[in-house]
């Protein structure tokens, strides 16, 4: 029986030891297929990566510089002459520009000349009211001729009185610009009436008499103009009734 029983268990050692052959047969063709699929895969892996591109070599500093000069245009330099070489202009500001002087005037200014006689009293002295014989110069000159100036347009009554004014002889008259008549009662104190009914003062332009006031004739350069005193309507001044007789 102990034999029986040891032949027994061989066989089953013996079985169990078939069993663990074969399953190791099978299981070493599936280790080899499975390294045999792996080593398969690493070259398809291998071939599916794409090939890297060799990096580019950075250009050195030298080559970068030569490179940027080959790029820039040429300039050219400009062309210099006097003209362009002077520095520019340096204006100053307008408020800072120095005050230019007035032109001086080149019109010549207008004269005339004029004067005031009453030379006709000293033959009618008899006439005349004794309180103004003393006012009677002994030449006759009230103002002897005398140079005066005066502006366009003037009259003869404008250039009259300005020349009293300037030397302070007495005159009384009568103006109505409206009606451009200005009438001269007295100069120097002696008035119309002073020496006879037909005495007063009259006026003459270049040895005419003009038939109008003095207020309506218009001054022209190198005029002579006189202020007469007359005792007979301007008959003994060469006037006649002061219509325009030239004497």
């Amino acid at each position: 029986m102990k034999e029986f029983g040891r032949r027994a268990l061989a066989l089953v050692l013996a079985v169990l030891l078939l069993g663990l052959c074969a399953c190791s047969a099978k299981t070493e063709p599936a280790q080899e297929e499975t390294a045999a699929s792996e080593a398969a895969a690493e070259p398809a892996q291998e071939a599916a990566k794409p090939e890297e591109a060799p990096a580019a070599e950075e250009p050195s500093k030298n080559e970068a510089a030569d490179a940027a000069a080959e790029e820039q245009p040429e300039t050219v330099e400009p062309e210099t002459n006097e003209a362009t070489a002077r520095e520019p202009e340096v204006r100053a500001p307008i408020d800072e520009l120095p005050e230019q002087e007035a032109p001086a005037a080149t019109d010549v200014p207008l004269t005339c000349t004029i004067s005031i006689s009453c030379a006709t009293i000293l033959e009618h002295l008899d006439e005349l009211d004794p309180e103004k014989v003393e006012l009677v110069p002994e030449d006759g000159w009230i103002l002897a001729p005398v140079t005066v100036e005066f502006t366009a347009g003037q009259n003869v009554f404008d250039v009259l009185l300005a020349t009293v004014k300037a030397n302070a002889i007495h005159m009384e008259y009568q103006n109505t610009p409206m009606y451009e008549t200005a009438y001269i009662e007295g100069i120097g104190n002696l008035y119309e009436f002073d020496c006879g009914a037909l005495s007063g003062w009259m006026y003459r332009v270049n040895g005419w008499f003009p038939n109008y006031g003095c207020s309506r004739y218009a001054v022209q350069a190198g005029d002579v103009i006189e202020w007469m005193y007359t005792c007979d309507l301007g008959s003994d001044v060469g006037g006649g009734v002061s219509q325009g007789y030239e004497e």
